[in-house]
């Protein structure tokens, strides 16, 4: 392990136990970040990634990991809870289309049923009035010729103002 500005490491005994750690074993054969480097401060995740590749991870990345998949987990069920809400309200308004719709057809049938109940009562009204009509002009006939044959039988008899007198009154 490199010397930090030319003193010694003073946790020797820290060290000879931390060494056999696979995070510690990857620290020497780090090569020490140029001065260039170190003014960009614009790092990319890329390059972090590279550099710690095969490092286990921290205990602070670890408890961050944990946390976000926590919330990555919460949100995945909020989601789902929001979906299966939409779906249910999706059905819910769907079964209320249909119901609306089937009321509508019933009460299309029904007012279609009341004209054509409507329809036939006025036909039956009006076939009544004709056979009344029928009737009457038929009772008006039977009244107009019974007034003819009488007429008409009158004359026959001689009581009629025309008619031919077949006495033998007269010669």
């Amino acid at each position: 392990m490199a010397a930090s500005k030319g003193k010694p490491f003073p946790f020797k005994h820290a060290w000879a136990i931390l060494q056999t750690f696979d995070k510690w074993k990857l620290r020497d054969q780090e090569t020490a970040p140029k001065k260039s480097a170190m003014l960009r401060m614009d790092d990319s995740e890329d390059e972090e990634k590279e550099r710690n590749l095969g490092k286990p991870e921290g205990t602070k990345k670890g408890k961050q990991r944990v946390k976000m998949e926590g919330e990555a987990s919460s949100l995945r069920e909020k989601m789902e809870q929001m979906m299966k809400a939409r779906e249910e309200l999706t059905r819910k308004t769907l079964e209320t289309k249909i119901l609306i719709t089937e009321k509508k057809k019933e009460v299309k049938l029904a007012q279609v049923e009341a004209k054509h109940e409507e329809a036939k009562r006025k036909a039956d009204l009006e076939e009544r009035m004709i056979k009344v009509k029928e009737a009457k002009d038929y009772k008006e006939d039977i009244a107009e010729r019974k007034r003819i044959f009488r007429g008409a039988s009158s004359t026959f008899r001689g009581g009629g103002d025309g008619g031919v007198d077949d006495s033998n009154g007269g010669a």
